[in-house]
């Protein structure tokens, strides 16, 4: 029966996360980390294959944080308070977790899968087609349909919207209160249910 190891693989990655946080993506290497959490820079090769395979994982980890976060939002019955959750979420998140968000924003999806193993990349489009299929809910729910029209409506309205609020303000700093407001204001005026697209 082997030996336990010292330290999990989300311990790994809280290190790499901290040294990211300090110093940017190029300063998470294997052998730091390892230093970081006092192991062996050897071990590192046991629980990931390279650097690429160690940031995906944080990436994908981050990621399903975020998405996990967003999905519980999006379920409230009340698809009114389910808009205004969403969008809050997605401001008070990235707020709170700078360097989480600026991490997700740094590294390309397609450019990331490229490099990953099959089974990282079918845990990505598992946690992607979980995402979609509550958009897709939430649309038949306020909106009575879940046509391609409509969906992109809540996309719109919910992923893009909040997501160019917050992006250029990352990770140092946050949107002013009035570009929330709006967000909230231009999501409303996007999936008002009797609006009819041209």
């Amino acid at each position: 029966m082997g030996r336990k190891p010292r330290f999990s693989t989300d311990e790994l990655l809280d290190a790499a996360m901290d040294l990211i946080s300090a110093g940017g993506a190029a300063s998470a290497t294997m052998t730091a980390v390892a230093g970081a959490v006092g192991a062996p820079s050897g071990s590192m090769y046991h629980r990931f294959a390279s650097r690429d395979e160690m940031l995906a994982r944080l990436w994908l980890r981050t990621i399903g944080e975020f998405q996990t976060g967003f999905v519980d939002a999006l379920s409230d019955v009340d698809t009114i308070a389910a808009i205004d959750s969403t969008i809050a979420f997605v401001f008070d998140w990235t707020a709170a977790n700078p360097t989480k968000s600026a991490l997700l924003l740094q590294f390309d999806e397609k450019a990331i899968v490229d490099a990953w193993p099959e089974s990282l990349a079918a845990d990505l489009s598992t946690a992607n087609n979980t995402v979609r299929q509550a958009l897709r809910e939430f649309t038949q729910r306020h909106l009575g349909s879940s046509s391609k029209p409509d969906v992109d409506r809540v996309i719109y309205a919910l992923v893009d919207l909040p997501y160019a609020a917050v992006r250029r303000h990352l990770p140092s700093g946050r949107p002013r209160p009035w570009l929330r407001e709006f967000t909230f204001d231009a999501a409303h005026q996007v999936l008002r249910p009797e609006r009819q697209d041209a």
